[in-house]
């Protein structure tokens, strides 16, 4: 189901977001790297700082600590979760997947878990992915992206690693309207597998395993072509979000906010310059963030709850893409 719209009412509790405590800006990007100018990192990409999990942190543990501040802050009680649903394509392992990690380290017994790789457009694939089971089950799903970039970021590939941070989002998929943050209208997946591989690590999978890498580079994220990936990844949201609205009826204009991929700061002010939108209705967070991948759109949604001033009845438009040449949009209406 590439396109899904719910029968029923669906809610989602959250999204509340955890970063790592360690902030890494533009100087010592520099220092890490042993070359550059921090000026021009926040000159060509809009970042000035971005957050790094510690040498002992991993995924799993990113995404516990957002499930644990959804649960708290929410005062939700997770024996009404029937499946976890973990979006990251920097698991703990290469094998085990990391859901069943998170799962039972939150204590959630006799439940599905699983991992949903869908790079860049993982927090809107999963909760498309998560609503169709919430309609489908009338179950509620715990809904958790969680990305770690930093352990494979390549120092001597400038233009790929000073881009990217670690960060979590988790949200609950529900029936329920009880605390509800948002209803969820609609949502639909896009894909391009054309430029499948344009972002990616090259060694540890089957077609590279480890055994058989002539290099530690291999086991970095490098970015193919960044200005065509650039203009191809503005171009593409924006033609998906139009489709999408299109299919739905709803006019542009009647958008209160776009929530984008966070890739950097320029990607998402062309967007809404193709778009011809105002650039202050397109939420911006990758200043402060960096790109963390598949978490951004749930770490955005969830600082766009806190810093703005939304009101009951608000349409939010989701929209994310990259790696895999994946795409994602949603529709929230804002309770």
């Amino acid at each position: 189901m590439s396109f899904f719209r719910p029968k029923e009412p669906l809610y989602v509790i959250g999204p509340l977001a955890h970063l790592p405590e360690r902030v890494v800006d533009n100087e010592e990007m520099v220092q890490w790297m042993g070359t550059g100018r921090a000026g021009w990192i926040e000159k060509r990409s809009g970042i000035v700082r971005r957050h790094w999990v510690s040498e002992s942190e991993s995924c799993s543990d990113l995404a516990l600590k957002a499930a644990l501040r959804l649960k708290a802050e929410h005062n939700l009680d997770f024996k009404r979760v029937r499946q976890l649903v973990l979006s990251t394509v920097s698991g703990d392992y290469p094998t085990p997947p990391t859901a069943p990690l998170v799962q039972h380290r939150l204590g959630l017994e006799n439940v599905g878990a699983f991992d949903v790789g869908a790079a860049c457009a993982g927090f809107v694939t999963g909760l498309h992915i998560s609503a169709g089971l919430t309609a489908s089950t009338g179950e509620d799903h715990l809904l958790v992206s969680s990305e770690v970039r930093s352990k494979f970021l390549d120092p001597q590939d400038f233009a790929t690693a000073v881009l990217f941070g670690d960060g979590a989002a988790a949200a609950l998929v529900t029936t329920d309207p009880s605390g509800a943050t948002y209803e969820l209208c609609a949502s639909q997946l896009f894909a391009d597998g054309s430029i499948a591989t344009a972002i990616h690590i090259a060694g540890g999978g089957s077609r590279l395993p480890y055994s058989r890498m002539e290099n530690q580079n291999q086991c970095f994220l490098h970015m193919e072509n960044s200005a065509g990936l650039f203009l191809k990844a503005a171009e593409g949201m924006s033609e998906a979000l139009v489709q999408f609205l299109n299919r739905l009826e709803v006019p542009l204009e009647k958008i209160a906010w776009v929530v984008p991929h966070q890739a950097n700061l320029f990607l998402i002010r062309d967007i809404a310059r193709r778009l011809k939108i105002d650039g202050q209705k397109v939420f911006e967070t990758v200043q402060y963030t960096g790109n963390t991948s598949g978490a951004s759109v749930g770490i955005a949604l969830g600082e766009l709850k806190k810093r703005t001033s939304l009101l009951p009845g608000d349409p939010i438009a989701l929209l994310s893409a990259g790696g895999g040449g994946l795409a994602a949009c949603a529709l929230l209406i804002c309770r």
